[in-house]
C-alpha cells in the first residue's frame, strides 16, 4: 500500500511528441551530409501534419520546444504557423499569430544523440542565414552547442543525464504553464516537442513514431519525484 501511495502523480499534463518530416539524409540513405534539411516533400507532409495535429488538438497548445537541428526547425515553423508567433516568420509573409502567438523554445539538449554530420548541427551564423527571425535564440547559444562532447556526448552517462534535464524542463515548463491566471491561458496548458528518434527513444522506451509523425504522452510525477512520460 505505502509503495503504491509513493508513486501515485501529483499531477500530470499533456505533451505532443512530435518526429521531424523527412530530411535529405533519409531520402538519400546518406549519413554524410550535414545537418540535412527537409526534403521538398518533407516540407509538404509537415504542412499536412500540422493540420492533422490541429484537427485533434486545437487551441490546446501554450509551449513549443524544438530540437535545433535544421530538419527540426524547418518541421516546426512549416507544421504549427497557426500556433507560433509571427515574430517567427518573415515580415509580410502572412505566417503566425499577431497577438498571443506561441514562443517556440530551441533546445540543444532534444538535438539527436548520435555525431553523424546528419545528426549534427550547424553554427549560429549558418542558421542565421536561413532563420534570422530566431536570431534572438540562436545568439544565446555557445558557439560550440552542436558538438557532441561534455553534456552532449553520445555516450550512455551524458545520455542519461540528458534525459534527466529533457525531463526536468518539460515539468518545469507544464509547472508555468499550470500557474497562468489568464482565463483563455489557464485552458492551454499542451506542450509540443519537435525532435529525434534517439531522443523519443530516450524518454518512451519502445514508442514507434515514424517520420512527421506524433503521439500524445502524459507527463507525471511521482510522490517520490520520478517524471515519466507515458
Amino acid at each position: 500500500m505505502f509503495a503504491e501511495l509513493q508513486d501515485y502523480p501529483q499531477m500530470s499534463s499533456k505533451v505532443h511528441i512530435f518526429r521531424h518530416a523527412e530530411g535529405l539524409h533519409n531520402l538519400r540513405q546518406d549519413a554524410r551530409i550535414s545537418d540535412a534539411s527537409l526534403t521538398e516533400r518533407g516540407f509538404d507532409v509537415a504542412e499536412d501534419l500540422g493540420r492533422k495535429y490541429l484537427q485533434a488538438s486545437t487551441n490546446s497548445v501554450s509551449a513549443i520546444i524544438a530540437s535545433p537541428l535544421r530538419r527540426s526547425i524547418q518541421t516546426s515553423l512549416t507544421a504549427f504557423p497557426r500556433i507560433l508567433g509571427s515574430s517567427h516568420y518573415p515580415a509580410g509573409s502572412g505566417k503566425g499569430v499577431k497577438t498571443d502567438g506561441v514562443t517556440m523554445v530551441l533546445d540543444p539538449d532534444l538535438q539527436e544523440i548520435s555525431d553523424l554530420p546528419c545528426n549534427t548541427g550547424s553554427p549560429i551564423d549558418d542558421l542565421l542565414v536561413e532563420f534570422p527571425e530566431l536570431e534572438p535564440q540562436l545568439r544565446g547559444f555557445t558557439s560550440n552547442w552542436f558538438e557532441k562532447t561534455g553534456r552532449l556526448d553520445p555516450g550512455s552517462q551524458a545520455v542519461a543525464a540528458r534525459k534527466t534535464r529533457i525531463l526536468e524542463s518539460l515539468w518545469s515548463t507544464a509547472e508555468r504553464l499550470r500557474a497562468a491566471t489568464d482565463s483563455e491561458k489557464k485552458k492551454r496548458t499542451d506542450i509540443i516537442m519537435v525532435t529525434h528518434e534517439g531522443i523519443i527513444l530516450q524518454l518512451v522506451p519502445n514508442a514507434n513514431i515514424p517520420l512527421a509523425s506524433f503521439k500524445t504522452f502524459t507527463l507525471t510525477k511521482s510522490a517520490t519525484g520520478k517524471i515519466l512520460l507515458q
